[in-house]
């Protein structure tokens, strides 16, 4: 019995003193200059020191050392993804990731705007573009991965981001918001909800993006009688470029290449020349269609650290201005969005004559004062369904 005990304990200390290596090896990249994280020395706030301050710091640290930094980790994670495979694993731990019964990969969990209800906040923002700018403005609704209709959960009441998107559209619809339901029009146009997103990332798919940029612009000349041209992105009027095996999404990188599987990226392309002009950062892109996107992202050179879906209007950033110098007269377009522009985008730019993307997560100054610049023909909100509806415009000021 003795040896049995001494023998738990000498394999103990054994994986102890292993994981302690890897560990002091993470530090050892930092120290080296190798860091893949942001590992930095603790800096005092306003506060100065504060013992909480130095324990929060400390654990950052620690957690980079045990994980980004931890040299081999990329095969740690797939041997672990590669046991979840085989013991036929729905839930991936340490992750937000859940396989559906449909193989696809996506994140559940609870929304609570019953809580804090983000309508007040969606309604102030209207009453400026109205009243401020004297223009209209439209709440476009973006689905998620997950279907309205037939959500693939493993299990049930997994997530309501969809039961509580019901309830705050229909407070905005109380409150004289105009709205648009891109989960409803995705049925109603006969798309199959799921096919319309990349398997490996909560995305929808290049393709998709063209369908919801055609139905903004025809429900943008609907509405507020603006001259969009949605014929331009009839269907018809693209031909599919198609780089296979090179997308692997946010989700697929968390469960590794042991259990997701590379996806084709598809990028629709005109048949026709264009001439647009894009401009972030302060630098300029001109020339036809490709100028909206960066080639080179679409084949990473590492499936882990590469994002195709990045390549789509140069990846994000606060503010992005698309002209289309074929159109010099058309509507001026604002849109206050998140990732799931990135896939619209570039075609909704071709039916508009200026377009304006601005992203409150990363524009430092105010949003407000850059539309009263910009002077727009309407304002858009372009946001999924998972999106903190309360939590992105407590950042629009």
């Amino acid at each position: 019995m003795k040896r049995a005990k001494s023998a738990a304990a000498i394999a103990f200390l054994t994986v102890l003193g292993g994981c302690l290596l890897l560990v002091l090896g993470g530090a050892a990249r930092v120290a080296m200059g190798y860091p893949t994280s942001t590992v930095s020395r603790y800096h005092p706030g306003e506060e100065g020191v504060t013992y909480t301050g130095v324990v929060a710091w400390f654990k950052q640290t620690c957690q980079a050392f045990c994980t980004t930094e931890l040299p081999g980790q990329a095969a740690l994670m797939e041997c672990n993804a590669a046991v979840n495979r085989l013991a036929g694993k729905w839930i991936f731990e340490s992750t937000e990731v859940v396989r559906l019964k449909n193989g696809h990969l996506a994140s559940a969990g609870h929304m609570y705007y019953y809580r804090d209800p983000p309508d007040d906040r969606v309604t102030g923002f209207r009453d400026f573009v109205e009243q401020e700018l004297g223009v209209p403005y439209l709440y476009v609704e973006a689905p998620c991965k997950l279907c309205a209709i037939d959500d693939q959960l493993p299990m049930g009441d997994m997530c309501n981001a969809n039961e509580e998107t019901d309830l705050l559209l229909a407070r905005l619809k109380e409150a004289g918001v105009e709205v648009l339901d891109l989960r409803q029009s995705l049925h109603a146009d006969g798309l199959d909800h799921y096919d319309s997103f990349f398997v490996t990332d909560h995305h929808w798919t290049v393709p998709t993006g063209l369908w919801a940029a055609r139905t903004m612009a025809e429900e943008l000349s609907g509405r507020y009688d603006l001259t969009m041209d949605a014929g331009a992105l009839a269907e018809e009027r693209f031909t599919n470029q198609v780089w296979e095996d090179v997308f692997v999404g946010s989700w697929g990188r968390k469960v590794t290449l042991k259990f997701a599987q590379p996806e084709d990226f598809v990028l629709p392309v005109p048949n026709d020349p264009v001439r647009m002009r894009l401009t972030r950062y302060g630098e300029s892109y001109e020339g036809g269609f490709e100028a909206l996107y960066d080639e080179s992202q679409i084949t990473p050179q590492d499936f882990y650290t590469g994002n195709s879906y990045g390549a789509l209007l140069r990846g994000d950033c606060g503010y992005i201005k698309v002209e289309n110098l074929d159109r010099p007269d058309g509507p001026v377009v604002a849109v206050l969005r998140e990732s799931f522009a990135g896939a619209a985008g570039p075609y909704l730019s071709l039916a508009a004559g200026e377009l304006h993307l601005l992203d409150a997560r990363y524009y430092d100054g105010s949003l407000k004062e850059l539309l009263q610049e910009i002077q727009p023909d309407v304002v858009v909100s372009l946001l999924n369904v998972q999106c903190y509806v309360n939590a992105y415009f407590d950042m629009v000021r």
